[in-house]
């Protein structure tokens, strides 16, 4: 019994931890353009190490402050594609097809698309 109580102390420890880190990171989180950063070029680099959270989440913000940085829409597509989000994904390719459309990163977007959503007719055409 003892040795149960100790695992479930040490569960609770950590899955405690894990809490307070993400709330610290929330409570201390500054935008990159507060900090001198170019955002999409720190989005890029998240992305490079894997961490596509905080990829989408440094993305979002610039878009919320100009919902027409295209380098941010299609870095967010290129999150959106390595977290497998095919909602998002396709969604924001609508969003930006007019735009891009007949440009080289397009037929990009197109086979990233036709992975996540093969029937998507936008990704097939």
């Amino acid at each position: 019994m003892d040795v149960l109580a100790g695992l479930t102390a040490s569960l609770v420890l950590m899955v405690a931890f894990s809490l307070l880190r993400k709330l610290w990171k929330a409570i201390t989180y500054k935008p990159p353009k507060a900090r001198g950063i170019d955002p999409v070029a720190e989005a890029e680099v998240f992305l490079a190490y894997g961490k596509t959270g905080e990829a989408v989440r440094v993305l979002k913000d610039v878009l919320d402050e100009d919902p027409d940085n295209m380098p941010a829409k299609v870095a967010l597509l290129r999150a959106y594609s390595s977290n497998r989000n095919a909602k998002a994904y396709s969604q924001l390719a609508r969003d930006v097809h007019a735009r891009l459309h007949g440009q080289p990163v397009w037929k990009t977007i197109q086979q990233n698309g036709r992975d996540l959503d093969p029937a998507n007719p936008l990704f097939n055409a």
